[in-house]
């Protein structure tokens, strides 16, 4: 018996089946996210100093709370940034608005740790918790959507598509 491997024609390649190419709607959300977080955490701090009688000049405030509020200010400038470079379909984009959410999110539980302000008027951490969640004020309400807008943009920005989008040739 004669056997022969079936014989394979020259010229031709396998055909791989290629990734699908990203939505350019995740990237966009992330990019607004960041842009929420900017205007909720950003925002936070500028009514914070902007309101209360004595952050007039936030370098005469205690050390915890003048890093807090410097912290965010910084952390909204970088969400900022980090839109601007999804919305040019930057790659680093995505760390810079991941690391953003990550950090703005975690500064609302850190900041009855930091502050000498809130164990100075006897605020403790369930009751500073109850007061975020009250929705009372500017300052919660800016700090909620900041907090939301984080969620969301880190949730949008790690996620595969969005890095196929910002890798893609095709300019949409």
């Amino acid at each position: 018996m004669n056997y022969q491997a079936p014989y394979q024609q020259q010229g031709y390649y396998p055909q791989f089946q290629q990734a699908a190419p990203g939505s350019p709607a995740t990237a966009v959300v992330a990019g607004l996210g960041a842009l929420g977080i900017a205007a909720g955490i950003g925002g936070s701090s500028a009514y914070f100093v902007a309101e209360v009688p004595y952050a007039s000049d936030v370098f005469e405030l205690p050390a915890g709370l003048q890093s807090l509020v410097i912290g965010r200010l910084v952390l909204a400038a970088l969400a900022l940034i980090g839109a601007v470079m999804l919305f040019a379909r930057r790659r680093a984009g995505v760390p810079v608005v991941a690391i953003t959410a990550v950090l703005g999110v975690a500064s609302l539980p850190l900041e009855p740790f930091v502050s000498e302000l809130l164990r100075g008027i006897g605020l403790g951490i369930g009751d500073y918790f109850q007061a975020l969640t009250e929705f009372n004020d500017t300052y919660t309400i800016l700090l909620a959507v900041g907090a939301i807008a984080g969620i969301l943009a880190f949730f949008f920005a790690v996620l595969p598509s969005t890095g196929r989008w910002l890798r893609g040739a095709a300019r949409y």
